[in-house]
Formats: structure tokens, sequence, C-alpha cells
């Protein structure tokens, strides 16, 4: 059986232990203001970037053929807005950039990889969502948190203040996922069952290791509208919010 590459594994790693577990409305809330949540969860992503590599610099005999898939940060040039990312480069080509997911407060959104799947009463959230996403970020500097000493495509001098701030100064911020608040809290309140994922914090991302697809699901219909009988007012009712 053929091992997995680092990039697959990173993948596996960041899947189980952080992407499901991240508090998506404080995500975005924490991009409107200080980009304090934002930072501890991009240092989270690159530990675990760090743990699975073996370090921060990285090069093309890293990853999977040269493609390795590392945290970093988006910002539109348009909109001036600035989200974290995973971003898919190629090392073996100097860094080219193959693909970008968006961490916003949906889940992981891939900037190219909305389903065209639809049931008959609901419209394709996840298509929805990417053309928000895209409307306001493309088009976008980038930049990530390994050093790249073979990128030519990015130099990180000469990013725009706002993603120099983030990556400049992640290292110093910590943030506790889901589940470890879970665990803290139930040393508070020993005769309750603690649930792994608490209900009110409703957004769930998965991410499919194939490229360009992202699924995100929600346990609560109350922001996208339930099945009605008015089969006009669905998508309507299902316009995400940015």
């Amino acid at each position: 059986m053929k091992a997995k590459s680092k990039t697959e594994r990173y993948i596996d790693h960041i899947n189980a232990h952080i992407l499901l577990l991240i508090d998506y409305s404080e995500l975005h809330a924490s991009y409107e203001t200080d980009m304090e949540y934002a930072k501890g969860v991009l240092n989270r992503l690159h530990e675990a970037m760090v743990e699975v590599y073996g370090g921060e610099t990285l090069g093309e005999t890293d990853g999977d053929g040269g493609f390795v898939i590392i945290p970093g940060v988006v910002r539109g040039m348009d909109s001036g807005k600035v989200c974290l990312a995973l971003l898919e480069l190629d090392l073996s080509s100097s860094g080219e950039h193959w693909g970008t997911d968006y961490l916003c407060k949906y889940g992981l959104i891939s900037q190219d990889g909305a389903s065209t799947d639809y049931t008959p009463r609901v419209p394709d959230i996840r298509k929805l969502v990417t053309e928000k996403m895209n409307a306001a970020f493309v088009p976008y500097e980038y930049g990530c948190t390994a050093r790249l000493p073979g990128d030519i495509h990015v130099r990180k001098s000469a990013l725009p203040e706002a993603i120099r701030d983030v990556l400049n100064d992640f290292h110093n911020h910590s943030v506790s996922l889901l589940c470890e608040e879970d665990e803290d809290a139930a040393e508070y309140d020993a005769d309750d069952e603690p649930e792994i994922m608490s209900t009110a914090r409703s957004t769930r991302a998965v991410w499919n290791p194939i490229r360009g697809q992202a699924m995100i699901t929600r346990t609560d219909e109350t922001e996208y509208g339930s099945d009605s009988d008015n089969d006009d007012d669905d998508e309507d009712d299902c316009e995400p919010d940015m």
C-alpha cells in the first residue's frame, strides 16, 4: 500500500483535529474586529503544518509531487476584506498558485468548487456561498505562513499591510477549539455528559481532499429557511449573507 504524502496527511490531520472544531461564527466576527481569534486559528493550522511537513520551510520535494496545501491569508483587492485560507501551491513550479479555500462563517469554501447537485426544493448553498465569497474577494492577494525559498510569485515584504500584520503576529495567539471548550466546561458540570460539538455553534466544515471540493453542513435550518409550500421563495430564503 502506497504511503500517504505529506499533503494528504496534512489534509487528514486538519480535517480531524481543526476544521470541524472551529467556531466559524466567532471567526467571522474576528475578521470584522481585531483578528484575534483568526490569528489563533491560523496558528493552529500553522503548527499542524510544521508537525506534518516537518518544518516551516518547504521546497519542491515536499508535498504530493510538489503540490502542497498550506495555511495563509487572502485580501480582496477591491473590497479590502481579509480572511484565512488554505492555499494550494505547486512548489515544483516556483510556487505557482493552483487553488484557494476560504475559511468563512459558513465553513470552508473552495473558490472554484461549488457542487452542482440540487435537491428539488433546496438550492445548493455551497454554490451560492462560493459566488458570494468570490464576489467579495476576487481578485485577491495572498500570503502563506510557510517559508518558500523557491516561490517567485509572492514577496512577503510587498504584501499589503493587512496581510503582513496577520503573518507577523499570528505566532503570538492561541485559541481553544470547540471540543476543548466543551472539555473545560465539563469540569464544572460533571453531572451532564458533554457534547463534542455544541448545537448552538451549528456550522460544520468538512474538506474533501479532492481538489475543488468543499462541503458545509448546517444543523439549524433557520438561516436558510426550511422546506415550505412556496417553491419560488426557496432561493431567496437561502441567499447567504456575507
